[in-house]
């Protein structure tokens, strides 16, 4: 609570006043920012799963899923692919509606935020009642605190009461609500106005610090906010699921595998407690700190606090840790860590640990409960698909980023500017926590599956190299004045860190918890589709290079499902590099990018050369060849760029802006050569390899670099910050294990080495900073919006052909289940429709030969209506039966065409070839029926058995 006590004894070592950063604030709103997200998206989650228990007592929702071919027991891509398809959406507007689905969760979630406000406004009057405090009377003392108030900032000053039956204790507590404050005072406060002014006057400054930060209304608040979240949702919540895992425990229901799913769903319920308690004990302890410094800038006596201390208060230890946790589950920081806070001048910038785990782990459970709640997922807009990636990526960068931020921009002056690693790392800590917790990549299993899940390591890493990517540019931005300058580039810092942080988890919830969970394809099946479309001539043949480049081209697909990525990566050069060309020179960065340009070029010039001799020499298939030069020519501009990453960081001491810029650098380099080889391709004979003609390139010349170029763009920024950043962590690693807890670095630098003689040639370093903005921008935009790397209008992620991969084989009880469900929900209906509609044709031929004219047109109107129908719906779960059947509608679809057409004029001819090639000997979607009702006969009878 917003409390301060007073003290009486003396202490000898009182710090002197800190000089407090200009313009800083606590952090506090960025907490409370994390917190509503998390209550907003916990409710809407809770809500949306026990309204639907009420209003979908069936489960229609899961019949749907299952009758579009979703694998209820191993996670796949196709799973959610399944689930997006406009049959899918028809059959869950028939059978559950967006009412049930989407507007009354939203309107409960709604509701609930309501009674949390209300709750806010209640609160003080509960604290101000009567039976509980008087108003302050003595004259003196108000004069004195109106005084003291106008004095120090405030636009108006409190009400002040008295908390008469608190004789001992000298507490005082702001509280109230936006524009109506009020301080209550213990009586034992009010005495020490006149017998300890300087101890009083500390205590008040305290509080009148909550007013002026206006975290009075976000303390309130933040307590509505968790006692309606515990009392009204989790309660219920933890009460319905329990009861039904009970439910699914005892039951011998084969088809009830919901057991794992209620487990976590109860798991989520208590991590939510831990994880909003610690949230908010945080934030309270965050402002009870600011408050104290506020107090002490504002000329409150700094002894006041240290004369709190208790001496000898070390001990074992096991107390030590005892302490250490309950000050963790504390609202109200002890006085060892105000005191500590007061001695250190940037102690209210500084990251610590706690918070950006926290932050961690609520971005991810905020993510993941926004996406995967169903109705945001079903009837959103198709702009906002996978809905929790935005507001996770907002977050995280609005909280992590911007203290990262803030911890550079305000370190002490001489002192090494904090390079984001360990921050990074508390973050990525966090997130495989939250991660662990929602348990996204298993699915309805237990347990992940091995060696897969070592791709777990990735929610640490990533975000870890976003922010350590913050850092470096904000070390760059410390150098420059205060003002627009620094404004500009801060704000597009943020832009693109929030981009990144996009990538990464829209990119991690589509597609890889699929590959944590267990890899979705095998080589032979990812050769096969690079194959496809392709006649077996030009086809590639099993092979190490082959498999190699099948897997990577899945991997690179699922990376670059999101097209803007391409200017993610343009924008992780871009920025360092307008901050870099305001230093005097960024000798580590652009030697170590002329260095992998120099390798990449090379590596190019060779490689090309060696798929002229392939094609002109050797005379090897044509596309094969060009297939194998595309995948050389993406891993040596990558490796280039991860290379000179790489060295740049390790030179420059682990600076990641160098590193960016050196990767940048290296990529430019590379595709110069490789655009400059292609322009002339037929001009050198050596390196002649689609035309033997010196020609200017013309669009079919241009399409060995459409084939590849996007996706290179959109992984290269990403993969090469990654790999820097891992090589910097490896290295402290060693430092550490050596003795050194930290690498060099000269004091008052960023995180960036820099130095030279850049005041002799400032022309010259404009020039070529320019040189390389306008190429970086030009290679971001290349082909933007051509969709080599996804339409965008794919909502689950991967590219749609990725499901045709493998879909993992499923039990006959489960495909069962599938096909009865396929039946149910409609398939059973179009089929029966078609065999009516057939026998309605054939009832329309007398038995002398004469055709009703009007009943036959009806009758084969009404089969192209229902074969058309049928082609809209789902696939038949079976995949044999699937290829006979949608063999079946797209044969008879066009002799249905033919009988209209054979009507008007009636030609006798026709018709009966039509109506011969209608009813061939054996009916071909009878045995399809009989087919799939002995496959869904058992599941049937276990589902009447219940």
């Amino acid at each position: 609570m917003t409390e301060a006590t007073a003290g009486t004894s003396e202490h000898p070592d009182a710090p002197s006043p800190p000089r407090r950063p200009s313009r800083v604030g606590a952090g506090t709103t960025q907490r409370f920012v994390l917190l509503a997200g998390l209550f907003l998206a916990g409710s809407l989650f809770m809500l949306s799963d026990l309204i639907l228990r009420l209003t979908d007592p069936r489960n229609d929702l899961a019949g749907c899923a299952l009758a579009a071919g979703f694998d209820p027991v191993h996670n796949s891509p196709a799973n959610l692919l399944a689930q997006d398809t406009p049959a899918f959406h028809q059959c869950v507007d028939h059978n559950v509606g967006p009412w049930k689905l989407l507007w009354l969760p939203l309107t409960a979630t709604v509701v609930v935020l309501v009674l949390a406000l209300v709750l806010y406004l209640l609160i003080p009057r509960w604290k101000g009642r009567r039976s509980r405090v008087a108003p302050l009377r003595d004259a003196e003392g108000l004069d004195w605190l109106a005084a003291l108030a106008a004095a120090h900032g405030l636009p108006r000053t409190p009400a002040f009461v008295v908390d008469t039956r608190a004789l001992l204790s000298s507490n005082a507590i702001a509280f109230g609500r936006l524009g109506r404050y009020t301080v209550r005072l213990d009586l034992g406060l009010v005495k020490l106005f006149h017998q300890e002014r300087s101890a009083f006057e500390a205590t008040m400054l305290h509080e009148f610090a909550h007013i002026r930060n206006r975290d009075v209304d976000i303390t309130y608040l933040t307590i509505a906010l968790w006692r309606v979240f515990s009392v009204g949702l989790l309660v219920p919540f933890v009460a319905v699921d329990g009861w039904m895992l009970t439910g699914a425990i005892r039951s011998n229901d084969p088809f009830n595998g919901s057991a794992p799913g209620l487990t976590r769903n109860l798991a989520l319920a208590a991590f939510m407690v831990l994880l909003m308690y610690l949230t908010t004990a945080d934030l309270l302890r965050t402002r009870e700190l600011h408050a104290d410094l506020d107090a002490v800038a504002q000329g409150a006596d700094a002894s006041y606090w240290t004369r709190q201390l208790e001496p000898g208060h070390n001990g074992r230890p096991a107390r030590a840790a005892g302490r250490a946790i309950h000050s963790l589950l504390r609202t109200h920081p002890d006085w060892e860590a105000r005191v500590a806070t007061l001695a250190g001048g940037s102690a209210s910038v500084a990251v610590r640990a706690l918070p950006m785990v926290l932050t961690g782990v609520a971005v991810e459970v905020v993510g993941y409960l926004i996406t995967f709640t169903t109705g945001l997922n079903t009837y959103l807009p198709e702009w906002l698909a996978d809905p929790g990636v935005w507001p996770a990526a907002v977050l995280a960068t609005a909280v992590g980023g911007v203290a990262v931020w803030r911890s550079v921009l305000h370190a002490e002056p001489g002192a090494p500017a904090p390079s984001g690693l360990r921050a990074g790392l508390w973050l990525g800590t966090g997130q495989l926590a939250g991660e662990l917790a929602v348990s996204q990549f298993l699915g309805n299993q237990w347990a992940p599956a091995f060696p897969e899940v070592l791709l777990l390591l990735l929610p640490v890493i990533v975000p870890a190299a976003v922010l350590w990517w913050t850092a470096g540019c904000a070390g760059l931005c410390a150098a420059l004045p205060p003002g627009p300058r620094r404004a500009a580039l801060g704000a597009v810092t943020m832009v693109v860190t929030a981009l990144a942080f996009a990538w990464w988890y829209g990119w991690w919830q589509a597609a890889g918890t699929t590959f944590a969970g267990g890899m979705p394809y095998s080589t032979s099946t990812a050769l096969a589709f690079l194959n496809n479309g392709f006649a077996p001539s030009e086809q590639m043949a099993p092979s190490t290079t082959a498999d190699l480049i099948a897997n990577l081209t899945i991997v690179v697909l699922t990376l670059t499902s999101q097209e803007w990525g391409r200017l993610l990566t343009a924008g992780l050069w871009l920025v360092p590099l307008l901050g870099a060309a305001h230093r005097r020179t960024l000798r580590t960065g652009a030697a170590c990018g002329l260095l992998g340009g120099a390798v990449a070029g090379t590596g190019v010039i060779a490689i090309t050369h060696r798929a002229q001799v392939w094609v002109w020499s050797d005379h090897q298939p044509f596309i094969p060849s060009m297939t194998v030069y595309e995948a050389w020519l993406f891993m040596i501009l990558l490796c280039g760029a991860v290379v000179a990453a790489v060295a740049a960081a390790a030179f420059s001491k682990g600076g990641a802006a160098a590193a960016m810029v050196s990767a940048g650098s290296a990529m430019t380099i590379g595709l110069v050569v490789l655009l400059a080889i292609n322009e002339t391709d037929g001009c050198v004979r050596p390196l002649a390899t689609v035309s033997h003609v010196c020609h200017p390139a013309s669009g079919a010349d241009w399409l060995v670099l459409t084939q590849f170029l996007p996706e290179l763009l959109a992984v290269a920024g990403m993969v090469s910050l990654v790999m820097a950043f891992a090589v910097v962590v490896v290295a402290r690693l060693v430092a550490t294990v050596r003795g050194a807890a930290r690498l060099p670095r000269p004091p008052g630098t960023a995180a960036i080495a820099v130095g030279g003689s850049g005041r002799r040639h400032p022309a010259l370093r404009l020039t070529g900073t320019t040189v390389a903005c306008v190429l970086l921008i030009g290679f971001g935009v290349a082909d933007y919006g051509t969709g080599q790397a996804g339409d965008g209008s794919n909502r689950s992620g991967p590219d749609p052909l990725i499901t045709g991969l493998r879909k993992t084989p499923v039990s006959e009880l489960e495909l069962g289940l599938q096909v009865y469900a396929w039946g149910h929900f409609g398939g059973g209906p179009i089929m029966g429709d078609y065999e009516h509609d057939l026998a309605d044709i054939d009832d329309s031929v007398g038995q002398d030969g004469s055709v009703d004219v009007p009943a036959m047109r009806h009758g084969c109107t009404n089969l192209v209506n229902a074969i058309d129908r049928a082609t809209t719906y789902f696939p038949i779960p079976d995949s044999t039966q699937e290829a006979a059947w949608t063999a079946v509608l797209a044969g008879n679809r066009k002799e249905a065409q033919a009988c209209l057409k054979a009507l008007a004029p009636l030609d006798p001819a026709e018709l009966g070839r039509v109506l011969s090639a209608l009813n061939p000997p054996v009916d071909p979607v009878a045995t399809i029926i009989d087919a799939l009702r002995k496959e869904s006969d058992p599941v049937q009878h276990l589902l009447g058995a219940k």
